[in-house]
């Protein structure tokens, strides 16, 4: 079977790419494991922000079908419950199902052919070039996929990506301390909480290295989990759930709708995101934002600007990797130079102490404007520094000036790394070395001063 492009998987980022490529007349295979009915199906917080529907010029969820809920904002609140910063920002609580139905009908009705219950096997790969894909149906039959592009949008798992030759630059291995692994909960009850925000805990008892969320979805339903970074020793996020969470709402939960975990990237894009006939997208490229781990937003913009890029290198005439090569630069200026400074930060927050936080917190050192300028344009505010130097409370903690201040330089290096990534692939070489030269070095501060 024959196409110009084979999709592997249908997540957001896949079923948006599938829609985005059809549209542009390509003929389009999409491989996904689930089936029609729960092909949205997801495990996660479920919540966007209103501002990834606009650049992508895609209609916003409908109530009573794709929208559960809708917010003001992200309320943070500080380790002792004390303090709150309230980010003002609209965003949604998605119905994820039927969210995934409405991409899924968006892309079957501009004639993209999907094999549903099918299951990624192996890559097709002839020399250094990708040019199709084994799946097999859920009676066990294997069958041949050949494509001038292969797209993998199979999630954290990144099963294709991960199958192709190791000294390819695209198979790079991602740490496990780069992943959050999750817990959450669907449940009916009723918490006293105002609903117009969605709230995030920041806890390193109950969430090491991540956070714990309630999320109002409306009508008495609440999305509550938490995530904690994947390391040696890391605790088991549904024991760290049942301990902390579910004990301090157990008599305000009437029912268990939905449960489940998973595993989110929370680090900047993985350095090289094509190859020869080959482009990853959404989280098997680790688009999803580092502090957050918001993935949803951010994997269907992966997939629109491939699918663009693409549509480009067969006008050309060939998918190669040099004609594919400019979905790093666009991807880039439009998102991940802002994840590649958030990673800096997010690795900073995740050796700070409840007191280091309460502190922050306690001492309105951040504003919801600033904090809302940091996640959206990954920029840590010179008004912060400036802020800092008038605090008389710092005299109990003299290095902390000294420490932000170097967060800031190196959040900013790696902005201008991502946002002067080469133009070609005969620079990447050089520039991978500058990138793990930048975070070595980095990663060497932070465990000496932080």
């Amino acid at each position: 079977m024959k196409y110009d492009v084979i999709v592997v998987g249908g997540g957001v980022g896949g079923l948006y790419a599938s829609y985005a490529l059809a549209k542009n007349g390509l003929k389009v295979a999409l491989i996904e494991m689930k089936n029609e009915e729960s092909i949205g199906d997801k495990v996660c917080g479920d919540a966007i922000g209103e501002h990834h529907f606009v650049e992508l010029n895609l209609e916003p969820p409908i109530p009573g079908f794709d929208k559960d809920h809708e917010y003001d904002g992200v309320m943070l609140i500080s380790p002792d419950e004390l303090y709150s910063i309230s980010v003002k920002g609209r965003g949604y609580s998605l119905n994820r199902r039927n969210f995934g139905l409405r991409l899924y009908r968006m892309a079957i009705n501009n004639g993209v052919e999907a094999y549903l219950e099918h299951f990624f096997v192996k890559p097709l790969v002839s020399g250094s070039r990708v040019i199709g894909v084994i799946a097999k149906d859920k009676s066990g039959f294997e069958k041949k996929f050949e494509g001038k592009v292969v797209i993998d949008a199979t999630g954290a798992a990144a099963a294709v990506r991960k199958s192709l030759p190791r000294e390819w630059w695209i198979s790079i291995d991602i740490p496990n301390e780069d992943y959050n692994i999750t817990y959450r909960e669907v449940v009916v009850g009723d918490i006293d909480v105002d609903e117009r925000y969605a709230y995030i805990y920041l806890n390193v008892d109950v969430a090491p290295g991540g956070y714990w969320w309630l999320f109002p979805k409306g009508r008495g339903i609440y999305n509550i989990g938490l995530g904690v970074q994947w390391k040696k020793n890391a605790p088991n996020p549904k024991t760290q759930y049942n301990n902390y969470i579910l004990s301090r709402f157990k008599n305000k939960v009437s029912e268990v709708i939905h449960r489940g975990g998973g595993v989110v990237p929370t680090r900047r894009p993985i350095p090289c995101m094509v190859w020869n006939g080959f482009v990853v997208i959404g989280d098997a490229a680790a688009t999803a934002n580092p502090v957050h781990g918001g993935g949803i937003g951010s994997a269907m913009l992966s997939a629109k600007i491939a699918s663009d890029v693409i549509v480009e290198a067969l006008e050309k005439g060939d998918a190669t990797i040099d004609n594919l090569w400019s979905y790093h630069t666009k991807f880039h200026r439009a998102y991940g130079a802002k994840q590649a400074s958030l990673d800096v930060l997010r690795m900073f927050l995740q050796r700070m102490s409840n007191s280091d936080l309460n502190f922050v917190f306690k001492s309105g050192l951040v504003n919801g404007s600033e904090v809302y300028d940091m996640g959206s344009k990954g920029v840590l505010s010179t008004s912060i520094i400036s802020r800092v130097k008038g605090f008389i409370a710092l005299a109990s903690r003299p290095g902390f000036l000294t420490k932000l201040y170097k967060l800031k330089q190196y959040m900013d290096k790696a902005m201008e790394l991502y946002l002067n990534y080469p133009t070609t692939p005969g620079e990447y070489v050089r520039w991978l070395e500058s990138e793990q030269r930048l975070f070595e070095e980095y990663r060497s501060w932070l465990a000496e001063k932080v």
